[in-house]
């Protein structure tokens, strides 16, 4: 069973397909997975020449939350700087396998966030672990690519 049948959420694949046919020309800068109040929600980021895009689905039902086109000012305009934050999204290994290499690290926590994210050259998945209790928080950085933890840090 995959994380996403598990929480009983659309697929990763489908909500980037969601977003890439309403932005196609985007350069991603953010896809999340996140509790929302009584659901689970995707929030997803790209830019284009003169826009900033943004896209909420509620990952249970496929429903558009919000969708916005944003102008954005010179610095998103900076080639320099939209490469630099611009996440890699060929070849992701899938959401299910990113998510068990951090949880055989951390048995005795759940995950309930899940962000692919840029650090330096790398597209990582940077993925939240509580405790039973919500007192501990330990984020993990995994290579959306090879699955290599990155980074490893207790959040109070």
């Amino acid at each position: 069973m995959t994380l996403e049948e598990k929480l009983n959420i659309l697929a990763v694949n489908e909500a980037i397909g969601m977003f890439e046919a309403k932005f196609p020309n985007s350069d991603w800068n953010k896809l999340q997975i996140e509790p929302e109040g009584p659901y689970i929600k995707y929030e997803m980021v790209g830019v284009e020449d003169e826009f900033t895009n943004t896209l909420e689905i509620n990952a249970h039902t496929g429903g558009v939350l919000k969708e916005r086109q944003k102008p954005h000012g010179r610095k998103g305009l900076d080639p320099v700087k939209r490469e630099r934050r611009a996440l890699n999204m060929a070849g992701l290994l899938p959401l299910t396998e990113i998510n068990d290499i951090a949880q055989a690290k951390i048995a005795d926590a759940e995950p309930f966030q899940w962000e692919l994210d840029r650090q330096k050259e790398r597209t990582v998945w940077k993925i939240e672990f509580a405790n039973q209790l919500g007192t501990d928080i330990t984020e993990f950085k995994v290579d959306a690519h090879d699955g290599t933890i990155v980074q490893m840090k207790m959040k109070n």
